[in-house]
């Protein structure tokens, strides 16, 4: 064999490889959707704050929806602890995890995830005001989804950041597009 020959089986073995690898890239892809979530963040005139998250997935196949709920099932509430220092460190401020719960069922063909955390920190108070703010998180935007803030009965509200889709004074709400990054909302009591 002449070195031109080895030199065109070289370059389609690379070719070869090359196409394999973008083939994968293209139909590899993540193993589920999230086909919509709704996330409830509870706050009172504390510090504290809980998030109620239901999310839907949606698997390309039983394989990697019983993978997906093996690996779920190692999350504790030490995962979120190590999350939150990083987020933490991320928007300068100190958010700590107080609680965590979750649970998983399975509804028409649908994954449905149920976590609940209640976090301190997320509130802070400053001169009889009160800030919501998570620093400018990038949040997931999905057609079906919510993000919903209710704040505590009596509260006014002096700003809010990104725009809401609706703002129904002690209850606002971002949906689908909306939800850009987390919500920074400053309140005080009435």
């Amino acid at each position: 064999m002449n070195n031109k020959s080895m030199i065109y089986i070289l370059v389609l073995i690379v070719v070869f490889f090359l196409l394999v690898d973008v083939l994968t890239l293209f139909f590899g892809g993540p193993n589920f959707t999230v086909e919509y979530y709704d996330s409830d963040i509870h706050v009172s005139y504390s510090s504290t704050a809980t998030i109620t998250t239901v999310s839907g997935l949606k698997f390309k196949n039983e394989k990697k929806k019983n993978e997906y709920i093996e690996s779920y099932k190692k999350t504790s509430l030490e995962t979120f602890k190590k999350y939150f220092s990083e987020v933490s460190k991320e928007v300068g401020k100190e958010i700590e995890v107080i609680d965590f719960k979750s649970n998983m069922r399975e509804r028409d063909g649908i994954m449905e995830v149920t976590e609940i955390v209640t976090l301190k920190g997320l509130v802070q108070e400053s001169d009889s005001i009160f800030v919501l703010d998570m620093g400018q998180i990038q949040m997931n935007s999905v057609a079906n989804s919510n993000l919903k803030v209710h704040l505590p009965d009596g509260a006014k509200v002096e700003s809010i950041e990104p725009t809401p889709t609706k703002n129904l004074g002690t209850l606002i709400i971002w949906s689908g597009k909306d939800i850009k990054t987390f919500p920074r909302i400053k309140f005080k009591r009435s």
